[in-house]
This record gives C-alpha cells, sequence and structure tokens, in this order.
C-alpha cells in the first residue's frame, strides 16, 4: 500500500497529463462501442418488430391458406404444424373444388345468389327447379379463373418461395429511421388488413343471408334427407367463406406491398431532398427498388388481373341485374338490402388493387422532379460539385417506373375518367327514366 501510495505521490506532471490523455481517450472509446452497440440492438430490435407485428401473423395466414411450405419440413417457420404439411393443402383444394360443384348444384352465383327459374313439362308433374344463365359463364369460368389465380400464387409463394414481401417490409423499415415512420407503416399495413377482414365478415353475412333465406335445392338429392341437406348447405358456406378468404388474402398482399413500395419510395425521396444520402448511394436504392417493383408488375400482378376479370364480370353483373336490364332473369327478386351489399362488395374488391396500384405510380412519377428540387437548394448546390447535380438531374429526368396491371400502367388519370364517364352514365340513366 505505501509503495504505491508514493509512487502515486512521487509521479511527474508529464506523466500525470500522460495518464489523464489514456482516460479520456479510453472513455471515448467506450462511449463509441456503446452507441454502436446501441444502433445494432435498435436496429435488431426494429426487424423484430417487424417480425413479431406484421410478418408472423401474415405468415401464418398463408401458411392456414396453403401458401406456405410445409412447417414439417421446418417447423420455425409456422407455429401451426396442423396447418402446413401437405395434408392441409389437400384438403384446401378439396374444399375449394367442393364449393365450385356446390355453387353449380345449387343455382348460387356470386353475383346475385340462388337463380333458380321454375319450368313445368308434360312429362314431370312436378316443378323442376333449372339454374339461370350460361353454365359455362356462370358457373365454369369464373370457377376455373378463380382456381387458377390460387395456383399461381401457390407455385408463387409456396413452390418458388419468394420472401418479396418480407425483405420488402424490412428495407421499409430501416429506411423509415425514426419511430413514427415505423408506426406509420405498421398502421397503413393494418389498416389494410382490417379492411380486408372487414370485408370477408360482411360477404360471409351476405352468403349466410342468402342462404337462410329461401328454398335451395340440390340437384341430384332433391329427394334427400334434412340432415343431408343442412350438412350441404353449411359446406356450402363454409366453402364460399373459404373462397372468399383466398381471395381477400391474394389482393392483401397485392395491396400491402404496394403500400410498402409507395412508403418506400417516398422515404427514398425525402433523404435526398434532407441531403442524408449520398447521390451515389441514392442511386443503388433506386435500383434496388426497380428489382422490388419488377417483381410487383412481372410476378404478383398476373394474380390480380386474373382475380380482376372474375371481380369486375361479377360487380358488373350484379349492377345490371339490380337495375332490371336483364331481359332473360326477369322472375328472381333481390334480397333487400343483401344484394345490393353483395353487389357493392364485389365493386370494392374490384376497385382496391387499381388504386394502389395509382399511388405506386404517383409516387415513382414524382422522382421526376426531384432532381430539380435538389439542384435548386442553395446549401445543396454550395456543398456538391456541379457535375454530380447533373448527374443527379439526368438521372432522375430518365426514371419511368409505374406499377402496372394488364401490362397497362396504371395512373389516376384513367381511374378519374373511369369514374367520370361512370358518373356520366348513371346521371343519362336518371334522365331517361331508366334508375
Amino acid at each position: 500500500m505505501s509503495g504505491n501510495g508514493s509512487a502515486e505521490v512521487n509521479a511527474t506532471p508529464e506523466a500525470t497529463i500522460a495518464i489523464l490523455k489514456t482516460d479520456e481517450i479510453d472513455s471515448e472509446y467506450v462511449q463509441i462501442t456503446e452507441s454502436v452497440h446501441q444502433e445494432s440492438l435498435s436496429t435488431s430490435a426494429l426487424l423484430y418488430y417487424c417480425q413479431c407485428k406484421i410478418l408472423r401473423p401474415y405468415s401464418r395466414l398463408l401458411c392456414i391458406m396453403g401458401l406456405r411450405p410445409s412447417a414439417v419440413e421446418n417447423a420455425e417457420r409456422c407455429c401451426i404444424l396442423s396447418c402446413c404439411g401437405y395434408k392441409h393443402l389437400v384438403l384446401v383444394l378439396a374444399l375449394m373444388c367442393v364449393g365450385y360443384i356446390l355453387q353449380y348444384m345449387t343455382c348460387f352465383r356470386r353475383d346475385r345468389g340462388f337463380d333458380y327459374k321454375n319450368e313445368s313439362t308434360v312429362e314431370v308433374k312436378d316443378h323442376e327447379f333449372i339454374c339461370y344463365g350460361n353454365i359455362t359463364f356462370s358457373y365454369i369460368v369464373p370457377s376455373f379463373l378463380h382456381f387458377s389465380a390460387y395456383l399461381y400464387a401457390l407455385y408463387l409463394f409456396r413452390i418458388n418461395e419468394n420472401e418479396q414481401l418480407q425483405s420488402l417490409m424490412e428495407r421499409a423499415f430501416l429506411v423509415s429511421g425514426g419511430s413514427l415512420a415505423q408506426q406509420r407503416v405498421v398502421y397503413t399495413l393494418w389498416i389494410s388488413i382490417g379492411l380486408s377482414i372487414l370485408w370477408v365478415t360482411a360477404s360471409a353475412v351476405t352468403v349466410s343471408v342468402m342462404v337462410a333465406d329461401g328454398t335451395i335445392v340440390f340437384h341430384w338429392l332433391q329427394h334427400g334427407s334434412a340432415g343431408v341437406t343442412t350438412l350441404l348447405k353449411g359446406l356450402l358456406v363454409l366453402s364460399t367463406l373459404w373462397h372468399d378468404m383466398v381471395q381477400a388474402t391474394l389482393i392483401t398482399s397485392y395491396c400491402l406491398q404496394s403500400q410498402l413500395l409507395s412508403l418506400h419510395v417516398q422515404l427514398l425521396r425525402e433523404k435526398l431532398l434532407q441531403y442524408v444520402i449520398s447521390h451515389g448511394d441514392w442511386m443503388r436504392e433506386i435500383r434496388e427498388f426497380r428489382k422490388l417493383l419488377k417483381y410487383f408488375n412481372e410476378d404478383l400482378a398476373p394474380i390480380i388481373c386474373i382475380l380482376s376479370i372474375v371481380n369486375i364480370s361479377f360487380a358488373a353483373s350484379g349492377i345490371i341485374w339490380l337495375l332490371k336490364f336483364d331481359l332473360v332473369d326477369t322472375e328472381t327478386e333481390p334480397i333487400n338490402g343483401v344484394s345490393i351489399l353483395n353487389t357493392v362488395l364485389w365493386v370494392l374488391i374490384a376497385v382496391a388493387p387499381f388504386i394502389q396500384a395509382a399511388r405506386l405510380t404517383a409516387a415513382c412519377v414524382a422522382l421526376r422532379d426531384i432532381g430539380h428540387e435538389v439542384r435548386t437548394r442553395p446549401f445543396v448546390y454550395e456543398t456538391t460539385p456541379e457535375q454530380d447535380l447533373d448527374s443527379i438531374l439526368l438521372y432522375t429526368s430518365s426514371l419511368r417506373m409505374t406499377s402496372e396491371l394488364f401490362k397497362v400502367p396504371v395512373t389516376g388519370r384513367y381511374l378519374c375518367m373511369a369514374a367520370t364517364i361512370g358518373t356520366i352514365l348513371v346521371i343519362t340513366l336518371g334522365q331517361c327514366h331508366v334508375l
């Protein structure tokens, strides 16, 4: 103890200054290390938050729909082991096919409900229930298109095992930077999911009311027992609900990716305007964004195109039937409120992808003028070489990025034009005493 004390007392001033400088360097190193550790911890915590709030529930939903790989092969990918094997996929495919068959057996059309007509013949004294409409266009073609969209999604999500939404969401979270922006991303995504759940619930209610409203006769089972008829009615409601859940899941996936792409490109635009990212890094980020947009337009969009054909046809057919323009089916009366709600639901789900695609196109088009804004900012002009400003101006002016459906760019002007034409048509029909 005394030896150490005498050493400290006899230390020269130069040695004391050297010790103090060493302590300062060590403290600065500790602070830098702690800051780096906190930054990495916040990034990992952010990705974990993204995984828990959105990705994990979304993966479980895809697993239930049969669109995720088997959890038996990789148990960590999904917690619902019983719902992610090949047996579950076979049950899903069987339930969908049974639903198509039951809709034909009961003359149940998704655009207007149960559509019977009564015809009496000389040979048959009892009334024979026959479906209105062409079998091919009323039942076979819509069912085939719906099932084809599911099979393509099955290849895209399960066989190809694409993790586009996961990587896109993580990239959007990391680019957002602030907690408020991250909460905005989560809230925006949950709004889309909530609207999808609301649509499925409303559709299930309309189908249940239609089934409970009138007498349903199953072809080839006219003289079946009451228990069998009740079981088939329940199976009809369940299979129809499953069809809607599959469709809502696919369209919601498209809308989620469209919103994430829009937020991603908006955040990149803000970062360049605030000059928190170099021009070279920004161009590299745009190059990665173009890859994501290419997958969105070329791989995911065909699913929505197939479903949009079915949804638009159901919406148009339901509107024509409600307005009494169907000259053949004049006996079937719509159910008060339910038939109108059914048509409105088809209109909403048909329009939703186009609205999201138009928003994404607007966000991409906004990048073309960012080069002029960057060049006119004084602090950027003073600190950045003129050659770099010219390169970023030329690069942004040459950007041609749009969201596409049916290989056609979807823009707000086209949607406004369609809405205007529809409004003019409604007013004209009202003036002609048709409505």
